[in-house]
């Protein structure tokens, strides 16, 4: 059986296009009327998306709510959903997924990617390339390791995705990965380099469809997490 955290993600995307910060604040005031999550969950952030380098876009989501489950056996079929007001239900998103912590730690920057598996590539293989290969290979190069403060590998259940609305999704996501930096220059310098572009980018391609959604968030940690691993679901 493998170990590891089981995390809820909700993708919200705000049908009124609010400025970040108005967002936000309307994400605080619906938790302080204490639409918080109950103890079915043992941690809390509120990932609000930005967009801090020019050319690059915010993405469709305005936020991002990160839970980590503490109901065993974990209720696949509950969620809990932030009661903001102007959230559309049917462009908003759900996920449980198995947490994979490759390096413990956090820096001022976050970045987070929604990753799709290749077409042809069953959720297994995906997990395989993404856990082992991959993994083992970023940590190898040192241009790109060393500015990784934190690395988290976040692997979708199957079947487990769906719009807040209750519908299905046409194509699902397959994994969403949260990576931290201590400054935008260390991230730029990361994703810029030889190395990167050379040889972890080409690994990616391998198993990741194009394009892929990239987004930064300002995280605040409402409660930590627990630190013990849990079983994950059957």
């Amino acid at each position: 059986m493998i170990k590891c955290n089981i995390k809820e993600f909700c993708l919200l995307h705000d049908m009124l296009s609010r400025p970040e910060m108005n967002f936000f604040d309307a994400w605080l005031n619906a938790d302080a009327k204490g639409q918080v999550p109950d103890n079915r969950y043992s941690g809390y952030i509120r990932n609000s998306i930005s967009s801090p380098l020019d050319g690059f876009a915010a993405g469709v989501f305005s936020g991002i709510a990160e839970y980590w489950r503490a109901d065993r056996p974990v209720d696949k079929t509950y969620r809990f959903i932030p009661n903001i007001a102007g959230i559309d239900m049917g462009k908003s998103v759900s996920f449980l997924a198995e947490e994979h912590v490759i390096r413990d730690g956090r820096g001022a920057v976050k970045f987070m990617s929604l990753l799709r598996r290749k077409p042809g590539l069953s959720p297994d293989a995906f997990s395989c390339a993404w856990r082992g290969r991959h993994a083992a290979l970023v940590q190898s190069v040192n241009e790109v390791w060393r500015l990784f403060r934190g690395y988290r590998q976040n692997h979708i259940i199957p079947g487990t995705c769906r719009q807040l609305d209750g519908s299905e999704m046409t194509y699902p996501y397959d994994g969403i990965v949260e990576i931290w930096f201590d400054s935008l220059p260390d991230l730029q310098q990361a994703m810029m380099s030889a190395r990167y572009r050379e040889v972890v980018r080409p690994d990616e391609e391998t198993f990741v469809a194009l394009p892929n959604t990239r987004m930064f968030s300002t995280e605040t940690i409402v409660f930590p997490a627990n630190s013990g691993l849990d079983e994950t679901v059957e």
